[in-house]
């Protein structure tokens, strides 16, 4: 009788850790969850008994955390792999009675513009150009990954983004520049635009940038008007430096022994991208099954 209890034990706890090795959870960047919420759905439907979720709980454990940012190989330890499962980008976006609206409007935004209203104190900045209206900037209180990226992509780091930090999240900057008619902040595409229209968002200006930096909006710059032709822009262009983008990255265990969660993440890569687009998401492109990031989050390496 012992020996068949001791057997009995053995086969429960093999089947619980079976169960727990085919769990998969995952949290991390907010403005990435609609997208996360959307791929387990749609990887539910085609394996049903799969244990796949976002976790419910600060601080909870998790197989994948998710970032939406550069990070150093290393950064997270090196049991960590980084692998990339979709692409973003970050728009600067105003007021829509911001005094520098109608002018980027007409002649779009240079990056060189950019970095002096994201990076000089405004009363500088008007010292230089008499003409230019008052701003404010708002960026986010804390480095995420959102001020990061954006702050990457002008070749600095978060905390030298000037102007009033915002805490919540992403969307609370574009609730801070509703109430500010001089308000100007950066934000995903999934914010900024409508996603059953496909049309920007009202109350607020996209400030489009003036791609090949000529001082106009050339007919094939003229994208920022429909969600759709922005990204088509962006997946056929994806060296593009003008338009701030980066992936979204999912952070695992080299070594975990995980069946669920290698496929889950593999699915995200190949047949998840059907979805990433409804959502204002960029496609990833050609990916092979062993592709991971490795790339920098020091920023000013890459200034240009």
């Amino acid at each position: 009788m012992k020996a068949k209890l001791t057997g009995l034990f053995l086969l429960l706890g093999a089947v619980a850790s079976n169960a727990q090795n085919s769990k998969v959870s995952l949290s991390g960047t907010r403005f990435t969850y609609p997208l996360i919420e959307k791929w387990i759905t749609e990887y539910k439907k085609t394996y049903p008994k799969a244990d796949v979720q976002l976790a419910s709980n600060a601080g909870e454990s998790v197989t994948i955390q998710i970032i939406a940012y550069r990070a150093e190989p290393t950064a997270f330890g090196d049991d960590k792999q980084i692998t990339p499962v979709s692409r973003f980008a970050l728009l600067p976006v105003g007021n829509e009675k911001n005094p520098l609206a109608e002018k980027a409007i007409k002649k779009g935004v240079k990056k060189e513009e950019l970095k002096k209203y994201f990076l000089e104190d405004p009363e500088d900045a008007l010292e230089q150009d008499k003409d230019a209206a008052k701003y404010q900037i708002y960026t986010r209180a804390s480095k995420v990954c959102a001020s990061i990226s954006f702050a990457s992509y002008l070749g600095d780091d978060a905390e030298n983004i000037v102007g009033k930090g915002i805490t919540g999240d992403d969307k609370n900057l574009l609730e801070a520049i509703k109430r500010d008619p001089l308000g100007i902040t950066y934000n995903n595409l999934g914010y900024l635009y409508n996603l059953q229209t496909r049309e920007p968002l009202k109350d607020f200006t996209i400030f489009p940038i003036d791609i090949n930096s000529n001082g106009k909006l050339d007919k094939d710059e003229q994208i920022y008007g429909n969600l759709d032709q922005l990204i088509s822009f962006l997946e056929k262009n994806p060296n593009n430096k003008a338009i701030p983008t980066e992936n979204v990255y999912f952070i695992t265990n080299k070594n975990a022994e995980n069946e669920e969660l290698k496929r889950f993440v593999s699915w995200t890569q190949h047949e998840g991208q059907a979805f990433v687009k409804d959502l204002g998401f960029v496609g990833l492109g050609e990916v092979s099954e062993n592709k991971s990031a490795y790339v920098e989050s020091n920023a000013l390496k890459n200034k240009n």
